[in-house]
C-alpha cells in the first residue's frame, strides 16, 4: 500500500502573501483608507495634526524665549517629557491675555479640571524605548529631535525618528561629543538593548 504525504499549505507563502497583499491594497482604495485617519507610529516627518488649541512654540519658546523644561518638566527626570497640565499654562494665563478666544478655551479646560486633548506629534512604536532624562541630561538640545522648535506656529515632526535616523546620530554624537562631554569619554549606544528593551 502506498502512503500519500500530505503537504500543509502554509498561508504565508508563494502566492497566499501575493493575494493577501492585492486584498489589503484594494481594501483600502474602496474604503478610502489613508494614514491620516490612523494615529501615526515614526517615520511621518512633516506631520502637523490640528490642536484643540492654537499653541505657538514661536511665541513662548522664541519671542519670549521661555526654557522647554517649565512646560516639559518630565524631561530632565523621566523618559516623557510630558505633555504640561493645564495648571501650568494657566500660572501665566491667569493674567495674560485672557482676553484672547484660545485662552478662554484653555481656561474652559482649566474650571473643568479636565486636559486639553492635545493630538501626539511624535510617536515612536511600542517596542522603541527612549528616555529624555538620558539625553536632556547628557545635553543633547532638544532641537536636535524636534528641530528649531522655537520658530514653530504649530508643531511639526521634524526629523523622521527611524531607527536609522536614531542610530546615525549616536554614532556622530560618539564620534564627535559637544566639546563640555569630550574629555568624559561619554558614548551614546548603538546596541540593540539600548533602544529595544
Amino acid at each position: 500500500m502506498t502512503s500519500v504525504r500530505h503537504r500543509s499549505i502554509n498561508p504565508m507563502t508563494g502566492w497566499w502573501r501575493v493575494a493577501l497583499l492585492v486584498a489589503t491594497l484594494g481594501l483600502s482604495l474602496l474604503t478610502g483608507c489613508d494614514n491620516s485617519d490612523l494615529n501615526p507610529l515614526g517615520y511621518n516627518k512633516g506631520y502637523t495634526p490640528v490642536q484643540p488649541i492654537s499653541y505657538s512654540h514661536k511665541i513662548h519658546a522664541g519671542d519670549l524665549k521661555m526654557d522647554c523644561k517649565y512646560c516639559h518638566f518630565g524631561s530632565e527626570k523621566s523618559k516623557k517629557a510630558g505633555i504640561p497640565p493645564v495648571s501650568v499654562c494657566m500660572n501665566c494665563h491667569k493674567t495674560v491675555r485672557t482676553e484672547s478666544p484660545q485662552i478662554q478655551l484653555l481656561a474652559d479646560f482649566y474650571k473643568k479640571g479636565e486636559p486639553v486633548p492635545w493630538v501626539r506629534v511624535h510617536n515612536l512604536p511600542d517596542f522603541v524605548s527612549f528616555d529624555h532624562s538620558r539625553h536632556v541630561n547628557k545635553g543633547v538640545a532638544c532641537q536636535t529631535c524636534h528641530g528649531p522648535i522655537q520658530e514653530m506656529a504649530e508643531v511639526k515632526q521634524f526629523a523622521s525618528l527611524s531607527m536609522g535616523w536614531c542610530v546615525n546620530c549616536h554614532r556622530d554624537y560618539t564620534r564627535n561629543p559637544p566639546p563640555d562631554l569630550k574629555a568624559k569619554h561619554i558614548f551614546a549606544t548603538t546596541d540593540c538593548t539600548g533602544c529595544h528593551q
